[in-house]
């Protein structure tokens, strides 16, 4: 099964809706929150978190992820002031290792949570 075909299969048995999923024009596919939050749910992802750094301008947070018990993934996600402009770091670290960590185990590639871009997105604005 090509990339394609997993992409439509997961959007199909995951009832995901236009909503959930967009192509970016730089050659990806986002994956709303509640695109990644609907795809744990129906897949029975459990994801446990763990704070890897939380020194101020730096939280790191650790995901794994587990079906039937079972480990599947395990990625991180981070906060910075270099990539996140939100007065509430911590948060955005467990979005993004969320959307990472579902990603993974899903098996996907070249697909990135919404969270994942917003940053990438509005620093290039600050910048120009």
């Amino acid at each position: 099964m090509n990339k394609k075909e997993r992409l439509n299969a997961l959007y199909k048995d995951n009832s995901l809706t236009k909503d959930d999923v967009y192509n970016d024009k730089r050659g990806f596919t986002i994956i709303t929150r509640s695109g990644i939050e609907q795809i744990q749910w129906n897949n029975d992802i459990d994801v446990r978190f763990e704070i890897i750094s939380s020194e101020i301008g730096n939280i790191i947070i650790k995901a794994t992820s587990y079906q039937k018990g079972e480990r599947k993934c395990e990625t991180y996600g981070s906060a910075s002031k270099e990539n996140c402009f939100q007065k509430f770091p911590v948060e955005i670290a467990e979005k993004r290792a969320l959307a990472r960590v579902i990603i993974k185990t899903m098996g996907l590639t070249n697909t990135l949570g919404k969270d994942e871009v917003d940053y990438q997105i509005k620093s290039k604005t600050k910048a120009q």
